[in-house]
């Protein structure tokens, strides 16, 4: 692995979006060379996927996480509560009963 590989696995750490031609005049190589290297690098297994991340609101996504404890006292609920609420994409919470807590 050399200079170039490592700056086209930066770049594409920053933006997996963007295209091979830019990604290739970013680092300086050819558009074949840049495709080379990028071939290489998913055999190797350095590159195992490309994703995508999702803005918030973009998708209007609501998720429910069940939970099970082994606890159940106040106290315990209250510092439960404190850090999931720190979680700055958790809106609220419940408590309910059944199968998970």
């Amino acid at each position: 692995m050399d200079h170039f590989d490592l700056a086209l696995l930066q770049a594409l750490q920053r933006d997996a979006g963007v295209s091979q031609r830019e990604l290739a005049e970013r680092i300086g190589l050819s558009q074949n060379a840049c495709w080379r290297r990028l071939h290489a690098l998913r055999e190797r297994g350095l590159i195992r996927q490309q994703t995508v991340l999702l803005g918030p609101d973009s998708v209007g996504l609501t998720v429910f996480v069940m939970v099970r404890t082994r606890h159940h006292s106040r106290d315990w609920l209250d510092r439960f509560r404190e850090a999931v609420v720190s979680v700055p994409n958790v809106i609220d919470f419940y408590l309910i009963a059944g199968d998970y807590d």
